[in-house]
C-alpha cells in the first residue's frame, strides 16, 4: 500500500513540475498529459498490488481466433 501511495505522490510531483510549461502550449496537450498520466499512474499502482492486468494480445486474439479457423477451414480443405 505504500509504493501505491509513493506512486501517488511522484505523479503528484510530476504534475507540479510540468504544469507552468504545460500552460504554454495550450489545453489540448494538457488534456492528452493528463490523460497519458492517470493511466500510466493506474497501471503502475495496478501493478504495484499485483493486481492481473491482461494483455492486449488477449483482446487482438480474442477477435481474430475465430476469424483464422474459419479461413483455415474455407481455404484448406477445399475440395
Amino acid at each position: 500500500m505504500f509504493i501505491a501511495l509513493g506512486i501517488l505522490v511522484i505523479s503528484l510531483a510530476i504534475v507540479l513540475v510540468e504544469r507552468p510549461k504545460l500552460k504554454k502550449e495550450g489545453k489540448k496537450l494538457i488534456w492528452t498529459f493528463s490523460i497519458f498520466l492517470v493511466i500510466g499512474t493506474s497501471l503502475n499502482i495496478a501493478i504495484s498490488l499485483q493486481t492481473f492486468i491482461p494483455s492486449p494480445l488477449d483482446a487482438i486474439m480474442y477477435i481474430f481466433h475465430p476469424i483464422s479457423d474459419f479461413l483455415k477451414e474455407a481455404l484448406l480443405n477445399k475440395k
